[in-house]
């Protein structure tokens, strides 16, 4: 085996081993806590998982010098480009919070699981009876006081242009005192998941010595009236905060050389 194919083993096996001790600490301690304390400390869990995760597949975050993350005090929904699984565990050791996820990754081996324990939002785009359903969980979710975690673009994508966002989960903010918190990301370039199987791109990337991701955050806002213009309102924050990233990624890193 190749030295970068045995690194991407190392990694796998890492996140596995960290992502099932997970679990089973955050099991444990629910297990002797009151049920109200319960969702709190679920989150710090989580957190620490997801910051394991990033650090298992080889990962490096860093926020733009005007990012800064704005404290979780009541409803909310994060906002981002979509390149990579990766972003999920980016943006969860982040805000922590709830991804909504395509449905597949329900039936994943490991991280189908903790994505499930982790409150995961599945939805199937091909069946317009899941995309209700997800809304409805994400409504539910909000006046629970949640943060959820949305990628509107509908899939992942190659280079920095923010595809139209699909305005769909957007009308789960309707009566609700929400906030929405715009996010940018940008990658070293290859990173992003197109035209590969996950399996393959998981192992591309692990084999990488490593994945630098640049994050900027913007304001938290309220939504608009209309939930389309909602969509093209956070649609063009987000566009300019990956330039924004990407600009601060050339700062940092246009002289380093790392293998694709």
């Amino acid at each position: 085996m190749s030295q970068t194919g045995a690194r991407g083993v190392r990694r796998l096996l890492g996140l596995g081993a960290a992502t099932l001790g997970w679990v089973a600490i955050a099991s444990a301690h629910e297990a002797v806590i009151p049920a109200n304390q319960r969702g709190p400390v679920f989150q710090r869990y989580m957190k620490r998982w997801a910051h394991s995760l990033v650090n298992a597949t080889g990962g490096c975050v860093f926020l733009t010098p005007c990012s800064v993350v704005p404290a979780h005090v009541g409803p909310r929904i994060v906002v981002a480009n979509h390149r990579s699984p990766f972003d999920i565990g980016i943006l969860l050791s982040i805000f922590g919070g709830h991804a909504v996820s395509r449905a597949d990754l329900a039936g994943w081996p490991v991280l189908g699981m903790a994505a499930r324990r982790a409150g995961t939002i599945f939805v199937d785009r091909d069946r317009t009876e899941s995309g209700a359903s997800a809304i409805r969980a994400i409504r539910s979710r909000l006046q629970d006081g949640a943060s959820i975690l949305l990628f509107p673009e509908g899939g992942t994508f190659a280079g920095d242009e923010v595809r139209p966002f699909k305005p769909g989960a957007f009308s789960a903010l309707r009566g609700i005192d929400a906030q929405v918190v715009p996010v940018g990301m940008a990658y070293d370039p290859g990173v992003e998941w197109v035209d590969e199987g996950f399996v393959q791109h998981v192992l591309r990337v692990t084999q990488r010595p490593q994945t630098r991701c640049v994050v900027a955050i913007g304001k938290a806002q309220h939504p608009a009236a209309r939930t389309k213009d909602t969509a093209e309102q956070l649609h063009d924050a987000v566009q300019t905060l990956v330039s924004e990233a990407r600009s601060s990624w050339r700062d940092r890193f246009l002289t380093a050389q790392i293998p694709a």
